[in-house]
């Protein structure tokens, strides 16, 4: 079967590697030079399975106010004039109820265990360890009493969905992470797991985009502008670029926050609202934890990568780019205040700023299209390399049971005409 992968991000590469291993012409159609140049090029490089809370919650909504007039300095959100902003917006207050927070909550934890079992195998069939050199643990800090009492009903919760977490006091979190005895912020405990890993995701990517080309013969087609898709009685057929049109049995969207343009071409959308991000890449410090340490007051990490330290956060909506270069200074300066010796703060840094693309409810949305042949893996928001393993296997179970289906089909009509 010839399928189209639109997207050469963490989400497409790792979609493409799937569908290739099942033995499918695989062509995977980007407009850049090369793999993960957007929001999977400089990312955090967590693979947090235990982590993946929803961003709509109860406790969001008064804290809303003052993102939009400037008050938090890891969250700043402009207004638009976008109706899309609105609606997306509205959608995003209806997920932020105690039962639907729940409900986002169990769906994440369960698609993060299935992604860290795919992700399991899919780093077996590589050669080397990719996460050799870096840490195999995480603490997200708590600033107060209360919030560290938050962390442990949710640990409650994660624990039974077969996650290993822990809530730490002050002490035992410095015990765990002592480059933590330095930290400058305020801190009383922290949520720990002791078996999560970073890993970077350009390197993921140029990894696998090389090994399904070698091994399964999947076709790279970069500096390819999507213009359109192609629709013949609701059926998927094609997809036309600025270099030509390429048919097709399938196509799989992994364009994140470019999506909706393409879908555009044949009347869908997605909901889905691009929140920028930011990252810097600098030397090890004096004292970089060794654990992947992110302090949620600050909307800050900082991860390990055995020879090199990522210092990623902040989350923006609407925000111009000509304000790209100055969140990057707040980055670094928060960084700075924090965690002194973390990093050699005045060495080159590498200043990344990506969009997330984010659903009102914080799950993905990988599954199929209303048009037949057509499919979504998209909406990860800032989860995309922790989810990545599971989506695509997700992706390519589903165009297998599309395949069964169509097997079977052909096989009833046969027989009634024979009959």
């Amino acid at each position: 079967m010839k399928i189209l992968v639109l997207g050469a991000g963490v989400i497409g590469v790792t979609t493409a590697y799937a569908l290739g291993r099942q033995g499918h012409e695989v062509i995977v159609i980007d407009k850049e030079s090369e793999e993960a140049s957007g929001a999977s090029h400089a990312n955090a490089g967590q693979l947090s399975y235990s982590y993946v809370d929803p961003f709509p919650n109860p406790g969001i909504v008064k804290k809303l106010p003052g993102y939009m007039l400037g008050r938090d300095n890891g969250i700043k959100i402009n207004q638009s004039l976008s109706p899309h902003y609105y609606s997306w917006g509205m959608q995003f207050l209806r997920n932020c109820t105690v039962g639907r927070a729940r409900k986002n909550m169990n769906t994440m934890l369960e698609f993060a265990q299935h992604s860290k079992a795919a992700m399991q195998r899919l780093t077996a069939e590589i050669p080397g360890d990719l996460t050799a050199n870096n840490s195999g643990s995480k603490l997200i800090l708590a600033k107060t009493n209360e919030d560290l009492e938050k962390f442990e009903n949710a640990a409650v919760q994660k624990r039974c969905s077969g996650f290993d977490v822990e809530t730490l006091n002050r002490e035992q979190c410095i015990q765990k992470e002592p480059a933590l005895k330095d930290w400058r912020g305020t801190f009383c405990g922290g949520l720990y797991a002791g078996q999560e890993q970073t890993i970077d995701p350009l390197i993921l990517c140029r990894t696998l985009r090389k090994i399904s080309e070698k091994r399964f013969s999947v076709e790279y087609k970069f500096e390819h502008s999507i213009q359109s898709l192609t629709v013949k009685g609701n059926k998927i057929s094609g997809v036309v670029t600025d270099k030509g049109s390429f048919d097709c049995d399938k196509v799989v969207m992994c364009l994140g926050v470019g999506t909706n343009k393409v879908l555009k071409t044949i009347g869908k959308s997605c909901n889905i609202y691009p929140m920028r991000g930011y990252s810097l890449t600098l030397p090890l410090g004096v004292q970089t934890p060794k654990a992947s340490v992110t302090d949620p007051l600050s909307k800050i990490v900082f991860a390990n990568f055995g020879d090199r330290v990522r210092i990623a956060g902040f989350l923006d909506a609407n925000l111009p780019e000509d304000q790209i270069q100055s969140r990057g200074e707040a980055l670094l300066k928060t960084a700075r205040e924090l965690l002194p010796e973390a990093a050699d703060y005045d060495a080159n840094n590498h200043l990344w700023a990506g969009y997330r693309p984010m659903t009102p409810s914080g799950v993905p949305i990988v599954k199929p299209s209303s048009v037949d042949g057509l499919y979504y893996n998209m909406g990860h928001g800032s989860l995309g390399l922790t989810l990545a393993a599971g989506s695509a296997e997700k992706i390519a179970k589903l165009v297998w049971q599309s395949m069964q289906r169509s097997s079977t089909i052909k096989v009833e009509e046969k027989h009634v005409l024979v009959s």
